[in-house]
């Protein structure tokens, strides 16, 4: 079998075919300048973070370094084999450039990824705001375990894709005591996407009223395919979804093929909902499409809004494709 250098000269003489010109191996079709991001043997300080051999150690230095709309790409390998490490991520990060790429290289699973970005210092709330548009994060994991680090993402832009990314929020047995801890909170976010994608832990106990993902303000149209939300639940209190706004979200939001999952101490009392939406008094509609699976919860949700709808489970006559909104608390 032919080699690449026996026919692009180039090659021949020492040069190299840069990731910046295989576009499509990011599952892109064109990039722009590519930094990259080493936990274990980055530095902020002596590395341009250009090369993987002169990474960066910290996402937070590497997303200064981009430009807002020139299809920049952070790409972050994980930490060393067996130490669990990641990026340690002393400061908020804002990633408030539009189309503006983060991708592990790592393998794309949807739970505890390695490629890991980790906040380490405590009363950071939020770890991360992520304000930009039309961005892809991808094969990542963003994860604290501080007492006073509440939120763990705060997003506020719109048409963001997600894919194979863990939320891993709550990461405390003070932030699960505390009931305004977030994994994801989301206020005039819209039309963003996540795809195969976690929400929680199920290895700190949850004993309040916190949530996994807040919807707070006018965040419409996001769609969420295939993912997971987890918890471990020593109160029967806890929410995967909660509103908190009135008009939380407008028009809809769509769950398509996901899983809620409540680990419940000793199994003895079960979460009694999945939801609250009590405070969405303006119109609004969560699409459950697909098939939806609930374990460790009583309902569907805190009380009922009339708000939820699912695709049939039989095929009744003159019903068939025609969602349904039951009575569900």
């Amino acid at each position: 079998m032919g080699k690449a250098k026996d026919y692009i000269p180039a090659l021949k003489y020492g040069h190299k075919i840069m990731p910046e010109d295989l576009a499509g191996m990011l599952g892109l079709p064109h990039v722009g300048n590519i930094y990259y991001v080493d936990p274990t043997n980055g530095s902020d300080t002596a590395n341009s973070g250009t090369s993987q051999n002169d990474a960066l150690k910290t996402l937070r230095i590497a997303e200064d370094k981009t430009t807002d709309n020139n299809h920049d790409v952070v790409v972050i390998v994980p930490g060393e084999v067996g130490s669990g490490s990641g990026t340690a991520e002393t400061a908020n990060i804002t990633w408030d450039k539009d189309n503006t790429h983060l991708i592990g290289s790592s393998a794309p699973v949807a739970l505890s990824n390695r490629a890991r970005i980790i906040t380490t210092t405590d009363s950071v709330d939020p770890c991360i705001t992520i304000s930009g548009h039309g961005n892809t994060f991808r094969n990542v994991q963003f994860a604290t375990y501080e007492d006073s680090n509440d939120v763990l993402i705060n997003l506020t832009g719109d048409r963001n894709y997600f894919e194979n990314v863990h939320f891993a929020g709550i990461g405390s047995a003070t932030c699960g005591d505390d009931s305004t801890a977030r994994c994801l909170a989301m206020s005039g976010a819209a039309e963003n996407r996540f795809v195969n994608c976690t929400f929680g832990m199920d290895t700190i106990a949850r004993s309040t009223t916190n949530a996994t993902v807040e919807f707070a303000s006018a965040s419409t149209r996001n769609i969420f395919e295939y993912c997971r939300f987890i918890m471990w639940a020593d109160n029967v209190g806890p929410n995967h979804i909660l509103f908190t706004g009135s008009s939380a979200i407008d028009r809809w939001i769509q769950f398509d093929n996901c899983t809620w999952y409540a680990f419940w101490t000793n199994d003895a009392d079960k979460v009694t909902h999945v939801m609250d939406l009590a405070a969405q008094t303006a119109t609004g509609h969560v699409l459950m499409t697909g098939r939806q699976i609930m374990v460790g919860f009583d309902d569907w949700e805190a009380t009922d809004s009339d708000r939820i709808f699912f695709e049939p489970a039989t095929a009744t006559a003159n019903a068939i494709g025609i969602g349904i909104n039951p009575s569900v608390s």
